[in-house]
């Protein structure tokens, strides 16, 4: 789960906290990828720094995550394939 910081604990003002609750609203739809998947502290200052990006980077990386998803479960729904004989 994506955490905003507290108002007051960084140098910013109210509009961009508020800004940046915005996106970071956009950027808790990851949070449907991620599932139960426990992020670091470090991982959440990332998606954070992320999230004061403008709303295309943020809207782009999410896109691009969401194509990874789907060629992945495209990639897994496919028959194996027999290997190679070794020589």
């Amino acid at each position: 789960m994506i955490r905003q910081p507290k108002r007051g604990t960084r140098n910013v003002n109210d509009c961009f906290y508020d800004f940046e609750a915005e996106q970071i609203d956009r950027l808790n739809r990851l949070n449907e990828i991620f599932g139960n998947i426990e992020l670091s502290r470090s991982e959440e200052r990332t998606l954070v720094w992320l999230a004061g990006w403008e709303e295309s980077t943020v809207k782009n990386v999410i896109s691009a995550i969401r194509k990874v998803m789907a060629a992945e479960t495209i990639r897994l729904e496919q028959p194996s394939r027999p290997e190679a004989p070794q020589r």
